[in-house]
């Protein structure tokens, strides 16, 4: 509560220059943070892609993966067979 009242003091004494001071600085800090914020969204968009385009380039990876796994399922079924 003291906090406010002493403000309160400041603003009564014909504190408003330091209160216009302080508006000003905080305004001039949030443009900054807000600028530094718009060049990370027009990185995150320039780096997007789109969920389309995603599945287009692992499409043919999967088939590969397919491939892959059957060929270990069948070698994995020859050396079993030949501990037999």
């Amino acid at each position: 509560m003291s906090d406010i009242t002493s403000i309160i003091g400041l603003i009564d004494n014909g504190g408003w220059v330091a209160v216009g001071v302080f508006l000003g600085f905080f305004i001039q800090r949030l443009d900054r943070r807000m600028g530094r914020l718009e060049n990370k969204l027009e990185a995150i968009r320039e780096e997007f892609v789109s969920r389309e385009e995603h599945y287009r380039d692992i499409s043919g990876w999967r088939g590969e993966i397919n491939r892959l796994d059957l060929k270990i399922d069948r070698l994995m079924e020859k050396i079993l067979e030949g501990k037999k």
